[in-house]
């Protein structure tokens, strides 16, 4: 095939129009492409990728024969569009067809004996690379499909052998390229191969054999890894007579970027030669001949070790003592720019300067190895500097605590104090450069030691913040001074931040008035902060300020000022939401039609006033509450618009540079594939609007529910961008609350539910974000008890235990990898917030589990059971694990079974009776918790089959109340809920004569009070107040030390600041205290009034109780 007269006459047509592509004359090179893709692409791709082989092996032209190489890859891997394929291809979406499995297996057999002609005989190195990709690329495309090149292994196994050195070569590009097709091969074969190219005579086929080994080593069963570990120590040595080389510096980059590949996936790989490597890399850092590119590269070598393995190079003490202080001299190397200070663009940062890559790679350090590896050798380092008379050295050392606080935020919430002590004089240094950098230190502290560096030195940060904004000399360090500010208010207390505002504001609004646009942003944005926090005490200001900012946007009209229109619109927004709708009022209405105007004036989608103003008008909502509906009708369109943004997917060429800001770049299938982020974070806030509305307005959002709930349902799978899943989630339960709320009938309301509620579970599905897979379950909860009972069909049962079931399980294995981890030889104390950090975000998915489970069969009772059954085995599992979430999470579920079916739960008995009981004195503070609230259900709603068990309880219930750390901060809510379920069980079984409940009350009574967990205290001091109205003989009042307990239990429940729900409670609680006092002579009212702690006489006689 493709060898008659006429294939080659063909092939020599193609071969004239391929030289036209490289033509310069733009007209011919676009109708050459029009043909190539029109014609030859669409109506005859087998003689296309047949004459593409053909000619790539077999034209006398080097250009012809490369850009051959090229164009085949490329028209091969696309995708081919709708048409009818052949067999093998039926089964296939479309979007799985490319033009390689379309054309069918001859025409490939063809194609695959000319690539494997081509690698035999090339010459050109140049030509023969871009066939050995080619050749790995279309070997990976069809072995994804099943398809196995065989004669392409056994011909890349004989070059291995060729003396040619470019032969050799070849043999480790194809292993690199696809080294999933040789895993059949024997790793003995495989290993002396590498072990003979890693020392081959030739360098290129060294480093070809140093990457394909890597990419061996990452692709290949742990058993044949591990057969092979010796090779690593050989890759290392291919290193140094490469970088001794002057001439193969990227090389020398590109080597160890392999070797970082492999650190990165498998780093204890290296664990036998971590002295060598740190030895190794640093002192390719520290030297100064080389290019900052290769040094920059050994360093990330050593940081990928510290992030993939931070307790095994903790063990190295080399590692850090020898890396920080390279990385600080790396953060001085500025040069005195008097540009710096002029420009306004203040993100043009050189991120490939040793300062930027030593001051980012310090913040990676310090995240990984901890603060009592960093902070030890970092303030070794950071007080010489600091006193240092060179301007960068200073500026260096401020520049490193900003970014190893974060790191080592636990040690340095010690030594705060000092800390702060060190670095507020800088900002009153005499070079700017430094003060900024003592800004920049202020201003991450605050966000990293939030509120305590704020409620404790609140009066020196501000005060030296002032100064350097009133600093004259230098606008763009003013400016950062006002951002600064921002770090600080944020996270300021309103009375932490309000006497500071008549220091601030004045000082804010000379920036407003400098002419400079970064720096009128700046205030603007810092005013916003500020009157966020101080919320109405902002209002003596408003006055002052909103005129101001009412005219920036009156006046503010060219295209250049769009964004600081747009953080003018935030501003005002944010001080309305501040000072309320009382003091807003009066610019409403004007505030509004600016709104308005500038909506109606954006004509470009790139305007960023447009994502702006979706912000500002939902939090004009906010303030104003229901009277903004009237404004709906004029704020969704273009809501709905920015919701509905497509994706900008864009496939680019090997020759399209990067847009780092622009594009998101991935590779698929050998495709680079560019996302465009800007639109999506547009669409995140339109959805995040849409919630925002939907929660204000409640009833009054009813008419805009079905065009919003079709517009966020399909986006649960908007892979793109997890903000715009998250906000998707979390309005739909909104959504159907403004049904109900609007009166709908229910069977509409439960129509909507079910089609919704399989597409929030099927978000599930292969999910690996847990906070949002969290967010899923807490989104079905919610809606389901909005929705109310009986609401959920069969298919949506079983699914719902289905998709819960797989949670489940992967927790479990999840909480296994983490056990193991503690075991491992490398494990030290600092590796143990990572994995806490990781039990977090688990210990919150599961608690939105268990609720989920919760809300399902009390909307459901009895008729739930037969779809948990399903689950039962799994739940089993759980409660006799030795994982306390996973034990937490099965009683809970049964203790719900308890509650709302208790009639039925009794056969569910023999599988958590005994655990739940046990699990009362469990060791960990939430299991008890978890079981002492299960124990008190048992007794309230569970009747005579659960009296004996709740009886035998009291014993288990009192050692947890009598315990010496009951009332401590982990152990309080476990011992409140002992105290209430031991109330429970003398309620409801105490005139029973299953036990003596004379001799039980007192000893309850005197566990009391319950402060904390507000559920329990209806069922505890009803059951109480009960006692006490009935005089019962066991907590007798005659008895001034239980008179006195009594005044103390419930003083201490009634001065609780913000203590609301429980008017009626409270209500009695009050008559009787009033009572009993009034039975008591002066001397002993008075008596008793001392004993009660002055904070709570003063705040019970501020709610006027006393």
């Amino acid at each position: 095939m493709f060898s008659d007269a006429n294939s080659l006459q063909l092939f020599e047509v193609l071969a004239q129009l391929i030289a036209q592509l490289s033509t310069q004359d733009n007209a011919v090179r676009a109708a050459a492409e029009q043909q190539l893709n029109e014609h030859w692409l669409l109506n005859q791709p087998q003689v296309l990728l047949a004459g593409l082989a053909y000619l790539m092996v077999n034209h006398p032209d080097v250009e012809i024969r490369s850009l051959t190489s090229i164009l085949l890859r490329r028209m091969a891997l696309r995708a081919r569009p709708a048409a009818p394929a052949p067999a093998e291809a039926a089964g296939a979406s479309v979007e799985d067809v490319s033009n390689y499995v379309f054309v069918g297996e001859e025409t490939r057999q063809f194609v695959q004996t000319q690539l494997l002609q081509a690698l035999s005989n090339e010459a050109n190195a140049s030509v023969r690379n871009k066939i050995c990709d080619t050749v790995s690329e279309l070997a990976s495309h069809m072995h994804d499909k099943g398809s196995y090149w065989s004669e392409l292994v056994q011909a890349s196994l004989h070059f291995a052998s060729s003396p040619q050195p470019l032969l050799r070569q070849t043999t480790f590009q194809i292993m690199a390229g696809i080294p999933s097709l040789f895993v059949n091969e024997s790793p003995a074969t495989i290993r002396t191969i590498f072990v003979a190219g890693i020392q081959d005579a030739d360098v290129e086929v060294r480093l070809a054999a140093l990457r394909a080994a890597a990419y061996y080593l990452i692709d290949a069963e742990p058993s044949a890894r591990d057969s092979m570990t010796d090779l690593v120590p050989l890759m290392l040595g291919t290193l140094p007579p490469v970088l001794a080389d002057p001439n193969m510096e990227l090389s020398a980059t590109d080597a160890i970027g392999y070797l970082i590949e492999l650190a990165e996936a498998f780093p204890k790989l290296f664990r036998p030669v971590v002295p060598q490597v740190v030895e190794f890399m640093t002192s390719v850092m520290k030297n100064t001949d080389m290019e900052n590119g290769v040094r920059q590269t050994c360093l990330e070598l050593l940081l990928t070790l510290a992030e993939a393995a931070p307790g095994m190079m903790r063990k190295h003490a080399a590692f850090a003592s020898t890396v920080i202080p390279i990385m600080l001299e790396w953060m001085s190397e500025h040069d005195e720019d008097e540009e710096w200070y002029q420009t306004e663009d203040l993100d043009d940062i050189d991120q490939e300067s040793n300062e930027t890559v030593g001051e980012q790679s310090m913040d990676r350090i310090a995240r990984h190895m901890g603060g009592k590896v960093v902070l030890p050798i970092a303030f070794q380092i950071i007080p010489a500097f600091l006193s240092a008379q060179e301007w960068q050295r200073r500026h260096a050392a401020l520049r490193c605590i900003s970014a190893i606080g974060e790191g080592c935020r636990k040690i340095m919430f010690a030594e705060l104090d000092k800390v702060v002590g060190i670095v507020l004089p800088h900002l009153r240094d005499p070079h700017p450069r430094v003060r900024h950098a003592a800004c920049n230190a202020i201003g991450q502290m605050c966000t990293d030691f939030s509120p305590k560096i704020q409620e404790k030195f609140h009066e020196p940060i501000v005060t030296h913040l002032v100064y350097v904004i009133e600093s004259t000399d230098r606008l763009r360090v003013q400016t950062y001074a006002a951002a600064a500010l921002v770090n600080f208010a944020e996270s300021a207390s309103k009375e932490c931040i309000s006497p500071y505002l008549g220091v601030i504001i004045p000082k804010l609004t000379v920036l407003l008035g400098t002419g400079k646009t970064y720096a009128q942003e700046q205030a603007i944005t810092t005013l916003a902060t500020i009157a966020d926090s101080a919320n109405d005490k902002f209002a003596e200001f408003y006055p002052a300020i909103m005129p101001v900012l009412m005219d920036f946007l009156r006046n503010a009209t060219g295209k250049e000022l769009r964004s600081l229109r747009g953080k003018t619109m935030e501003c005002a927004t944010l001080i309305a939401m501040a000072v309320g709708k009382e003091v807003f009022a009066p610019n409403a209405q004007e505030f509004i039609t600016l709104l308005q105007q500038t909506q109606a004036s954006i004509t470009e989608d790139d305007d960023p006033q447009s994502s702006f103003l979706l912000s500002a008008w939902a939090r004009i909502c906010k303030v104003l509450g229901h009277d903004f509906a009237p404004f709906m009708g004029f704020v969704l369109p273009p809501l709905y618009k920015s919701a509905g943004i497509k994706p900008d997917i864009a496939i680019f060429d090997d020759a399209d540079p990067e847009e780092a800001e622009e594009w998101e770049m991935l590779n698929v299938n050998g495709q680079r594939i560019g996302i465009r982020t800007a639109i999506l974070d547009e669409k995140c806030t339109a959805i995040e609007m849409l919630l925002c509305y939907a929660k204000e307005l409640g009833p009054l959002f009813h008419e805009y529910v079905e065009k919003t709930m079709e517009l966020v349902v399909p986006l649960l799978e908007f892979y793109f961008h997890d903000g715009v899943r998250y906000a998707a989630a979390a309005v739909i339960p909104l959504l159907l609350q403004s049904w109900t709320k609007a009166g709908y009938p229910a069977e509409r309301t439960i129509g909507l539910w079910q089609t919704v509620a399989p597409k929030v579970l099927e978000a599930m599905k292969g999910e690996q974000d847990l906070e949002l897979v969290s967010q899923l379950f807490q989104t079905f909860e919610e809606s389901l008890d909005i929705v109310g009972p009986m609401s959920l069909n069969e298919p949506i049962m079983k699914s719902f235990i289905e998709y819960a079931q797989i949670q489940l399980e992967e927790y479990m294995q999840r909480a296994q990898d983490r056990a193991i981890s503690r075991k491992d030889p490398d494990y030290d104390p600092e590796d143990e917030q990572t994995l806490q950090e990781e039990e977090i975000n688990d210990d919150n998915l599961i608690d939105s589990i268990a609720r989920a489970f919760r809300a399902t069969i009390r909307n459901h009772r009895a008729s739930y059971l037969p779809y948990f059954d399903q689950i039962v085995p799994v739940i089993d599992t759980f409660i006799a694990s030795q994982d306390p979430i996973a034990r937490r999470l099965a009683l809970s579920v049964y203790q719900d079974i308890i509650e709302f079916a208790p009639v039925e739960s009794v056969r569910y008995q023999p599988r958590f009776l005994e655990r739940l009981l046990a699990a009362s004195t469990d060791a960990d503070p939430s299991v008890r918790q978890t079981a002492a609230f299960g124990v008190g259900i048992a007794a309230k709603v569970g009747g005579e089959p659960y009296r004996a068990f709740s009886v035998s309880a009291l014993q288990n219930l009192f050692s947890v109340v009598r315990h010496a750390d009951a009332r401590s901060e982990d152990n309080t809510l476990a011992t409140e809920n002992a105290i209430s379920a031991i109330s429970k069980i003398c309620r409801t079984y105490g005139t029973s004569g299953a036990f003596d409940l004379a001799q039980v009350l007192p000893h309850w009574f005197n566990a009391l009070p319950i402060i904390e967990d507000e559920d329990e205290f209806e069922d505890t001091y009803s059951y109480l107040l009960d006692l006490i109205e009935g005089s019962h003989p066991a907590i007798p009042l005659s008895n001034a030390a239980n008179l006195t307990k009594l005044v103390d239990i419930f003083t201490q429940v009634l001065a609780i600041p913000g203590f609301t729900g429980h008017d009626e409670l409270v209500n009695r609680m009050l008559n009787a205290l009033r009572r009993l006092l009034s039975q008591v002579d002066d001397a002993t009212r008075a008596e008793l009034w001392r004993t009660i702690p002055e904070d709570r006489r003063k705040m019970l006689t501020t709610k006027g109780y006393f």
